[in-house]
C-alpha cells in the first residue's frame, strides 16, 4: 500500500513539473488484466491562454461591480481529465485592494486565493474530476467585505493547462465534429490525401473549408498522413483502399458519401462513384453538419441535417460596391457573396507546400464569412477562369496571370517591390544582391525549404480594367519568398484582421497597407522609394566608379614617372 501511495505522489510531482511546451505528448501504460496485453494510452497535455478561450478578452476586471467572469471551453467526447492547472496573472487595481478570489469549474468546489495587494502570478491545481467531456465553464469570482477596488486579470498571460487521456477512440462522424471544434486535444494537423487530376483543387478546397468551419479555426493542412491527427482521403471509390471501402455504408459507394473509420488515427473518407459524385460529397462536407450522425453520411441525409455555418445576408453583393481589403478581411466580400456563386478561385501554385498554404488562406476566408464557397469555380493557373466571375488568385507570382498583370494597380506593384526588398533580393544587379544575401534568403527561394522567417506576402483587391463590374483579388508572394509560410501565417494569426487598403504587405512583423487613391505618393516619396529600392545597386556602382578612378590615378602616375 505504501509503495502505491508513493508511486502516486511521484507521478503527480512529475506531471506538475512538466511546463516546457504548449503541447506535450506522453504515454502511460494501463495495468494488465487477465491475458490481455498492456495497452498504451496516449496522453496529451495542452496549455491555452484564457484570452484564446470563449468569453474572455485580453484582460478582464474582478470588482464589486463585476464580481465574476465565466470562461467557456470544450473537450472532445472521448477523453477524461487527468490533471488541470491554472496560472492566474493579475495585478491589483490599487494598493488598498483586498478580498478573496474563488476559482471553480462547472459549479464544483471552489479554490480560494487570498492574495496580497501586489502583482501576482499564481499557479495552482484545479479539481480535475469537475471537468467533463463536452462543454465546460471556468468561473473566476471576487468577493470582499470592504469597498476596496478589485483585480485586473491578464488573460493573455493567464493559462489553463490540461492533461487529457483518451478513454476510447472516436466512433462517429458526430463525435469527430465535436472533437474538431474542441479547445483542447482537437485534431489540428490534417492530412488531405488526393490524387492528381483536374478536380483536385475543387475537392481539396471544399473539404478544407468544411473542416475549418467545424474547427472554428484554420488547422495545419499537410500531405503527410504519418504525422497527422486526422487523415482525409478524397477520391473516387475505385481508388480507395480496401479499408476505406469497407467503411462505406454498403461496402461500396452508391453515390456521394462521407464515411468515418478509426485506425491508429481517425480517417475521413470523401468519395463517390466518379469525380462528379466525389465533388458532391466534398460539398456535403462544407454544407451540412454531421452532428447526431453515425459513421456514414449520404446525400439523402442532407435533407434533415443542420446547416453548417450561418446564412449570409441576402443581396450581400450590394454591400461590396466600394470594397477594399478591409471589407474582404471582415466578411469575405465581394467573393463570398451567394456562397461564391459568382467567384472564380485560381491557385497559382506549383508545389504541394504552396497549395496547402493556399488552402489555409481560402479556409480563413470561408471562416470569416461563416460559410463555405460551395458554388465557386475552382481551378489552377493553367485553366481559363470564367470571364463573368469575380476572380481571386491565391499563390506565388500571381502577376504572371494575364488578368492580374493587365489590371494590377500601382499599389500592388509597389507592395511586391517592398516584399522583395524585405527578403534582401531586390535590385537591377541580382548577382550582386545574391552575393550579399544571407542564408535565409537562399532558403526562401528553395521550394519546400524551411525558412527562419515566417514569410512575406502581398494582398490586393481591385477592379478589372476591361470590366468595371468584375473584382480581382490576389493573395500572393514574390518568387524570393515562401508562399507556404506566408499563407499559413496570414490564415492562422491576427494578421488577417489588419488587412486594409488596395494592397498590403504582410509578414511576421505586421501588415503595411498601401492605398494611393487616398494619398498619392509625391515625387519626393517616389525618389525615396527608388533610392531605397536600389541601395545595393548604387553602392555597387559607386564602388566600381571609385575603383576605376583609383586605377586611372595609378596609370597616370606611372606615365608621369616614365
Amino acid at each position: 500500500m505504501f509503495v502505491r501511495v508513493m508511486s502516486f505522489v511521484i507521478a503527480i510531482l512529475s506531471g506538475g513539473m512538466a511546463l516546457g511546451s504548449t503541447a506535450v505528448a506522453q504515454s502511460a501504460a494501463a495495468p494488465e488484466s487477465g491475458e490481455a496485453a498492456v495497452a498504451t494510452i496516449s496522453t496529451n497535455t495542452e496549455e491555452r491562454a484564457l484570452a484564446d478561450l470563449e468569453g474572455s478578452g485580453d484582460a478582464f476586471v474582478l470588482s464589486t461591480s463585476q464580481p465574476r467572469t465565466r470562461i467557456h471551453f470544450t473537450l472532445p467526447p472521448n477523453v477524461q481529465t487527468a490533471e488541470a492547472w491554472l496560472r492566474l496573472a493579475a495585478r491589483p487595481a490599487s494598493d488598498t485592494t483586498a478580498g478573496v478570489i474563488e476559482v471553480s469549474v462547472n459549479g464544483g468546489e471552489a479554490i480560494l486565493i487570498r492574495p496580497q495587494p501586489r502583482a501576482m502570478e499564481a499557479r495552482f491545481s484545479l479539481f480535475s474530476a469537475d471537468i467533463r467531456p463536452g462543454d465546460n465553464t471556468l468561473e473566476i469570482a471576487y468577493s470582499t467585505q470592504t469597498p476596496a477596488p478589485g483585480w485586473i486579470v491578464d488573460a493573455r498571460r493567464s493559462q489553463l493547462r490540461l492533461t487529457l487521456e483518451p478513454v476510447r477512440p472516436l466512433e462517429t462522424l458526430g463525435e469527430l465534429e465535436h472533437a474538431l471544434g474542441s479547445d483542447f486535444a482537437a485534431p489540428r494537423r490534417i492530412a488531405l490525401i488526393t490524387d492528381p487530376g483536374r478536380e483536385r483543387i475543387t475537392l481539396e478546397a471544399l473539404t478544407a473549408q468544411g473542416i475549418a468551419l467545424r474547427a472554428g479555426e484554420v488547422p495545419l493542412f499537410t500531405g503527410e498522413a504519418e504525422q497527422a491527427d486526422l487523415v482525409v482521403r478524397i477520391a473516387e471509390t475505385a481508388r480507395l483502399s480496401e479499408e476505406d471501402r469497407a467503411a462505406l455504408r454498403r461496402g461500396d459507394s452508391q453515390g456521394p458519401e462521407v464515411a468515418f473509420r478509426h485506425a491508429d488515427v481517425p480517417h475521413l473518407i470523401v468519395t463517390g462513384r466518379n469525380l462528379d459524385e466525389a465533388t458532391a460529397a466534398a460539398r456535403l462536407m462544407g454544407a451540412r453538419s454531421f452532428e447526431g450522425y453515425g459513421r456514414n453520411f449520404i446525400a439523402a441525409d442532407a435533407i434533415s441535417a443542420r446547416r453548417l455555418g450561418s446564412e449570409q445576408v441576402r443581396d450581400a453583393r450590394q454591400f461590396s460596391a466600394n470594397a477594399d481589403l478591409r471589407t474582404f478581411a471582415a466578411s469575405g466580400l465581394p467573393f463570398s457573396a451567394d456562397q461564391g456563386a459568382r467567384t472564380a478561385v485560381q491557385f497559382s501554385t506549383q508545389y504541394d507546400a504552396d497549395r496547402y498554404g493556399a488552402l489555409s488562406v481560402l479556409a480563413r476566408a470561408a471562416l470569416i464569412g461563416d460559410q463555405a464557397w460551395l458554388y465557386a469555380w475552382y481551378g489552377d493557373s493553367s485553366e481559363t477562369a470564367p470571364a463573368d466571375h469575380n476572380l481571386l488568385i491565391i499563390g506565388p507570382n500571381s502577376t504572371q496571370i494575364a488578368d492580374v498583370d493587365r489590371s494590377a494597380p500601382e499599389e500592388l506593384r509597389a507592395a511586391l517591390r517592398a516584399a522583395e526588398r524585405s527578403r534582401g533580393q531586390r535590385g537591377l544587379m541580382r548577382l550582386a544582391a545574391a552575393a550579399y544575401a544571407d542564408a535565409g534568403d537562399q532558403a526562401a527561394a528553395a521550394p519546400g525549404s524551411n525558412t527562419r522567417e515566417t514569410g512575406v506576402g502581398v494582398a490586393s483587391l481591385f477592379r478589372d480594367r476591361q470590366n468595371n463590374q468584375r473584382w480581382i483579388g490576389t493573395l500572393t508572394a514574390p518568387d524570393v519568398a515562401s508562399f507556404a509560410d506566408a499563407g499559413r501565417s496570414l490564415a492562422r494569426s491576427d494578421l488577417w484582421q489588419a488587412l486594409e487598403g488596395r494592397a498590403a504587405v504582410w509578414s511576421s512583423r505586421g501588415v503595411t497597407p498601401l492605398d494611393f487613391s487616398v494619398e498619392a505618393p509625391t515625387l519626393t516619396d517616389r525618389a525615396r522609394e527608388f533610392a531605397i529600392d536600389h541601395t545595393r545597386d548604387a553602392a555597387f556602382i559607386l564602388f566600381g566608379a571609385a575603383l576605376l578612378m583609383l586605377l586611372r590615378g595609378f596609370a597616370r602616375r606611372r606615365r608621369v614617372q616614365a
